[in-house]
């Protein structure tokens, strides 16, 4: 027979559990339509938390997508139970009616149709599904660039046609009752004074900040593999034109031109400050070249969020299918360059992963994608 002591620690245990499960869910704070989990959220619930949680949160806010064999197996391989996966199995959608959830089918989108999502006031252009070989295909590369590796994209999304506006984000900070961040600074340096330039883009946008803005608006973070393909348009060149004309770095950002690689090698350690003093600054959206995916400012101005942890090197140079990233990690991944970048920086394939995803940076920004935009 049990002793007392076993007993009383195994109703301590139970209770413990109980209330962790009914400990109020973050997603009750929100209005109705902006509750459920995208896939990408769904994992990290599942990694993050433990079964009953996990199990609790599901079943208090929803999931947004569909319960197949391979979300399945991605949530096992996350550390998903049986009764968790039971929950998003009660409470996912049907896959029945995805079709009429997930697409129009009268009027398919196709490549280079651009639509404005009514929530954020933003346009975003449809990206179709397609493969292309992801990370080092021109030299000189960077070694968390390998292995290169071909990557199919099944579905096509649309993605933002610029990074996320101050404007934009000013929408989204009034509908959910927050405060704007401080003003970005460099140095000593107002790069927005008062957040007073609207078309520029939004930064100093922690991850989770930059997630909430956009599962607000009806969309999610591009993952890695999708922001990669839909900077490349096809290329496969570093870039997909001339520097100069299709991107703000810190060349060309400030208020005179200057040579930051010279500057790195003459003397690495005064270059934030020379770059400041030079007025080097993120720029209003849309004024450079488009790549032919109609996608503004994908290199440059400001790096872009994406879903995906970092990890120093790709799993493999094998063939990938929509590929998520990594389960877990220490920081997200950021693309894309920025104002106060220099010029190997800005590449279709670089990787940076400079911050945790509760950091926020004055060169930081992101755009928002989705398989879904409503007309």
């Amino acid at each position: 027979m049990p002793s007392l002591s076993r007993i009383v620690f195994a109703l301590t245990i139970g209770t413990l559990r109980c209330l962790q499960a009914q400990a109020p869910a973050p997603c009750l704070t929100r209005p109705a339509a902006e509750r459920t989990y995208t896939r990408a959220r769904l994992l990290e619930i599942v990694a993050s938390q433990t079964p009953v949680r996990a199990a609790y949160l599901i079943r208090a806010c929803g999931v947004r997508v569909p319960l197949d064999a391979t979300l399945e197996a991605d949530l096992r391989e996350a550390g998903a139970v049986e009764p968790v996966v039971e929950a998003v199995r009660a409470i996912a959608p049907k896959t029945a009616t995805q079709k009429t959830v997930d697409a129009p089918d009268l009027h398919p989108p196709a490549k280079g149709d651009t639509r404005t999502n009514p929530k954020d006031g933003l346009r975003y252009a449809y990206i179709p599904p397609g493969t292309f070989r992801m990370g080092c295909t021109t030299e000189p590369c960077h070694s968390t660039e390998k292995p290169a590796h071909d990557v199919r994209i099944t579905r096509g999304f649309w993605i933002g046609q610029t990074n996320v506006t101050v404007e934009a984000y000013k929408k989204f900070i009034r509908a959910s009752a927050q405060s704007m961040p401080d003003e970005p600074m460099l140095l000593d340096k107002r790069l927005n004074p008062n957040w007073n330039a609207e078309s520029a883009p939004i930064t100093m946008a922690s991850w989770n900040h930059a997630r909430d803005y956009c599962e607000w608006s009806g969309l999610r973070l591009p993952t890695e593999a999708e922001w990669e393909y839909a900077a490349r348009a096809g290329s496969t060149a570093l870039r997909y034109g001339e520097l100069d004309e299709i991107a703000w770095w810190a060349g060309n950002s400030g208020d005179k031109r200057i040579d930051p690689d010279e500057m790195l090698k003459s003397d690495a350690s005064t270059y934030a400050h020379r770059v400041a003093e030079n007025g080097n600054r993120p720029h209003p959206v849309a004024q450079k070249r488009p790549n032919a995916f109609k996608l503004y400012d994908m290199l440059g101005n400001v790096w872009q969020w994406t879903s995906d942890w970092y990890k120093n090197t790709y799993e493999s140079d094998g063939p990938e299918t929509d590929p998520q990233g990594p389960l877990g990690g220490q920081f997200r991944v950021l693309r894309g360059g920025s104002f106060f970048s220099e010029a190997s920086l800005i590449s279709a394939a670089y990787r940076a992963r400079t911050r945790p995803p509760q950091m926020r940076d004055h060169a930081n920004g992101f755009r928002c994608a989705g398989p879904v935009l409503v007309p």
